[in-house]
């Protein structure tokens, strides 16, 4: 080819590279907003990741980021906020989950607000060492109070799975917080979002954050934890840091050169580094709004949400004004923990805990689900001469289990004992049943009483060790059968095949200043439902009462006496 046809062919060239636009969606904003409008929308998960791509080529130019890298920055982010909303809804919606689709769901989540507060963080610090030179004042301040909003978010979802906060992120989000107090903007108040439903401030987002954080102490449910999240937001106007900490007035404190979160202010600190502030026009609020609750207002009208309901609301404002309240009206621990090491037995499952409390009961085998025949395996020997499957399989929980120790039964190593529980370390290799508020039967390894308790707190120490506390209930519990009252609708020949009659183990719990009550399933549990029972003394009958507290698998109702 002559020297004339290449210069020709070169230039062609770059001139058609000029005409086409560029497929790169972090070339341009215009490239950016037209990659975004291509995205399919059928899958919310895959759609999420693709961003979340995207953001994070965008964060790994930082040295050199492109032109318009801010805009498309905050474009990729207020597009994917639908997207995240779907698969946080779906990850509060389904407790059940199993490990790897929880884990999946978690780490999708989790890194999308990683890279959203990396690349915010990186250019807040940008903007505050060259004031005016990345934008004005206002977009400054849009900019800080997304990064400390994205970077709640990461601590908010490191609790929901009860991990320590790690990653320098308080150290994060209080360099953010000190961007804006330099800068004048803490008070400012914007909307960090088009669609956010009212203005924050600086100020008013990081004391959010560490609000929620007191709230949470390894002992709230995820969508507990998501719940208050939201309650806050109506409750900004209740929260300010004073100009001076002064522990005799106000209750909390945090220090910003530390990488650590809020402390109860226990004595005067006069450093430049720290912010004290308050709870008192808070606690008004949660006392009015749990008021209102008991006079049968509903939750919505109260500015707790749609889907609150008013049993869990209750209990969940209890917990804040406890976790929020001054330490003179705190309740303080009910008996001191010393410091052991030692086996505990542990059987998790309300079959598996019955049959536990069935092994200590020394007259089992004579009671009425004890080893002899009952009217279904006899009518089955009679008819077809020998127990069928179904039988046997129906009436497994009347029937005695060996003392044999059975893969039902898992060990723990003890840590900690009070009077009222255990702290124990657990590696929780395929535990998906582990959560707060679990049911377990628990004992020492080297005794034969069983107690029960309950999960009251989790703190993952690593991927695989897990620190669990359990709260040991005052009583003993006994087994009791409950025998319906109803006749069953479908018999032959005067007999129910259905199972209908069977009775339902349960566990009684004798009330010591306190009207008595029953662990029981759920699905045997109606308001008023009469049973006779079996195996309590001086009760033939009762009614089933309100619930005291519920869980997957169980709940505890007042065992009302009932004449019948």
């Amino acid at each position: 080819m002559t020297p004339l046809a290449e210069k020709l062919s070169s230039k062609l060239s770059r001139l058609v590279s000029f005409g086409k636009q560029s497929s790169d969606p972090l070339a341009s904003l215009r490239a950016a907003t037209t990659w975004v409008n291509q995205l399919p929308v059928g899958d919310a998960f895959k759609c999420q990741e693709t961003i979340l791509q995207q953001i994070k080529r965008l964060n790994e130019q930082a040295a050199s980021p492109p032109r318009d890298g801010l805009a498309i920055l905050m474009l990729l982010d207020e597009q994917a906020r639908d997207l995240q909303d779907t698969l946080v809804a779906q990850y509060l919606r389904n407790p059940r989950m199993s490990r790897p689709q929880e884990s999946r769901l978690w780490h999708a989540v989790y890194a999308l607000y990683w890279e959203t507060a990396r690349g915010y963080h990186a250019t807040a610090l940008r903007m505050a060492r060259a004031p005016g030179k990345h934008g004005d004042a206002a977009l400054t301040a849009r900019i800080v109070l997304r990064a400390i909003r994205a970077v709640g978010q990461l601590l908010k979802w490191r609790a929901i799975r009860y991990l320590p906060a790690g990653d320098k992120l308080w150290l994060r989000l209080h360099s953010l917080y000190q961007i804006a107090e330099e800068s004048g903007f803490q008070h400012t108040r914007i909307q960090a979002y088009a669609d956010d439903p009212c203005e924050g401030s600086c100020e008013s987002s990081y004391l959010h954050i560490l609000m929620l954080q007191l709230a949470h102490s390894g002992s709230l449910y995820p969508r507990q934890l998501d719940l208050a999240d939201r309650w806050l937001l109506n409750w900004h106007d209740e929260l300010r840091f004073a100009a001076h900490c002064d522990p005799d007035a106000q209750q909390f404190t945090i220090d910003l050169t530390a990488d650590h979160g809020p402390r109860r202010a226990r004595a005067q600190n006069a450093s430049t580094t720290a912010r004290c502030w308050n709870t008192a026009s808070l606690m008004v609020q949660l006392t009015d709004v749990k008021s209102a609750l008991q006079k049968s207002q509903p939750p919505a009208t109260l500015g707790l949400g749609e889907h609150a309901r008013a049993a869990e609301s209750l209990e969940l404002l209890g917990h804040l004004q406890q976790q929020w309240a001054p330490v003179a009206a705190r309740e303080q621990r009910r008996a001191p923990r010393e410091a052991v090491k030692r086996l505990i037995d542990v059987a998790h499952g309300l079959s598996s805990i019955v049959n536990q409390f069935k092994l200590g009961d020394s007259g089992a085998s004579d009671s009425a689900y004890g080893s002899t025949l009952n009217y279904r395996e006899s009518d089955d020997l009679a008819i077809y001469g020998f127990v069928t499957d179904r039988t046997r399989g129906d009436t497994s929980l009347m029937k005695t289990p060996s003392r044999t120790q059975g893969s039902d039964i898992e060990r723990w190593v003890m840590h900690d004992e009070s009077e009222c529980g255990y702290g124990a370390f657990v590696e929780v290799h395929d535990m998906d049943w582990l959560r707060v508020g679990t049911l377990l039967a628990v004992k020492r390894h080297d005794e034969d009483t069983w107690k029960a308790g309950i999960v009251r707190r989790l703190s993952r120490h690593s991927d695989d060790l897990i620190s669990v506390g359990i709260e040991t209930l005052p009583q003993a519990p006994e087994l009791a059968m409950l025998y319906t009252t109803t006749p069953a609708g479908y018999t032959v020949n005067g007999f129910d095949n259905s199972g209908a009659s069977l009775p339902h183990a349960s566990l009684w719990l004798v009330g010591h200043g306190g009207p008595d009550s029953l662990i029981v399933d759920p699905v045997h549990y109606a308001p008023g439902k009469v049973y006779r029972v079996a195996g309590v003394a001086d009760r033939s009958h009762i009614s089933l009462g309100s619930p005291i507290e519920r869980s997957e698998g169980w709940m505890r109702v007042v065992a009302e006496p009932a004449s019948v």
